[in-house]
């Protein structure tokens, strides 16, 4: 994703019952964000990938297959 204004942000992974697997908090973050998630560690199934943003949250469903 892009931020094209510098504000706090909160990157999590959340299995199917809510428990967070992954966190990342980026302070005064400005530009393109990339990163890969190794999720080979957990069984297959359904995650979802929350960004948080002072405008809001943006949830994403993702399937380990």
């Amino acid at each position: 994703f892009t931020s094209e204004t510098i504000q706090d942000l909160q990157v999590r992974v959340l299995n199917i019952v809510g428990e967070e697997i992954v966190l990342e908090k980026l302070q005064q973050f400005v530009g393109e964000y990339v990163k890969k998630i190794n999720l080979n560690m957990y069984s297959k199934g359904i995650y979802f990938l929350e960004i948080k943003t002072k405008n809001g949250v943006s949830n994403k469903k993702l399937i380990l297959q």
